[in-house]
């Protein structure tokens, strides 16, 4: 998990076929803004090289490009999304998206066919749990508005060989696998998206935005009508739970689960 807490947009003049042309890059440090700078300049001059040798794009992992608004510990962040919302990153815990899952010919003639959506989902997840032992035993299950949130306590990095098609197997969101893999940790949304609320939408396009006036202003009425909603409902704990791990005391706090509240 790569992320930054200083960030620095900048426009600079680079040469593309003998012409100069302006290109804007957004750069992160976690050193200073005039770090940042720096390294936005550094990859200016990268990009001019790597476009006069005809190279594309490197390969490597990517930073969390949203703003940092707190640092747990060296596994467990919060950053802020492009619609607003808080978002928990790990790299402690395993945290599955699950709006669906894998059904099987067979399912059709099981009891499993006649259980409500969600239900199915908690229920073939534990099925396939049993085939998998490296996800562990110890879980905490959680509705959402649109499906279910499994936390394992047992961390699978996403850069593990067969990652892919494991979470496939599992019935894990097809985005969600791409951002968890490309960004090395899990993420997990820790307030309501505001549309569910029926709250002014913003959007953050870089981690600058949440400077603005305009966005504290927003956070300030997104962040009371989030109060009459919460995030999730717990539906079950698997094996020795791990409720009072500060992070997950975290995690239902803020998604404020004691209030049980309508889900958004």
């Amino acid at each position: 998990m790569k992320y930054y807490k200083y960030w620095k947009k900048e426009n600079f003049t680079i040469k593309i076929d003998n012409q100069d042309e302006v290109i804007t890059v957004l750069a992160g440090s976690n050193i200073s803004v005039e770090d940042a700078y720096n390294e936005a300049r550094e990859h200016s001059q990268d990009i001019e090289q790597r476009i006069a040798a005809g190279e594309g794009k490197e390969s490597y992992q990517s930073a969390i490009r949203e703003h940092v608004s707190d640092i747990l510990d060296d596994e467990n962040i919060l950053t802020v999304c492009r619609y607003g919302a808080k978002v928990l990153n790990t790299t402690q815990y395993t945290i599955l998206d699950l709006d669906d899952y894998p059904a099987s010919f067979f399912d059709r003639f099981k009891a499993i066919s006649k259980l409500p959506r969600k239900a199915r989902i908690i229920a073939k997840f534990e099925q396939n749990i049993k085939k998998y032992p490296q996800l562990g035993s110890d879980f905490r299950i959680y509705e959402t508005a649109k499906g279910i949130r499994v936390i394992g306590k047992n961390y699978i990095a996403p850069s593990t060989k067969g990652y892919v098609k494991l979470m496939r197997t599992l019935g894990v969101d097809q985005i969600y696998i791409g951002l968890s893999k490309k960004q090395n940790c899990y993420r997990a949304r820790l307030t309501p998206k505001p549309y569910r609320m029926k709250h002014k939408a913003i959007k953050i396009r870089s981690p600058l935005d949440c400077e603005t006036i305009q966005y504290k202003d927003w956070k300030s009425s997104y962040e009371t009508a989030a109060e009459r909603y919460s995030v999730v409902k717990l539906v079950k704990t698997l094996g020795t739970d791990f409720e009072k791990d500060s992070v997950i005391k975290l995690h239902d706090s803020v998604c404020n689960l004691q209030a049980n509240k309508r889900l958004a």
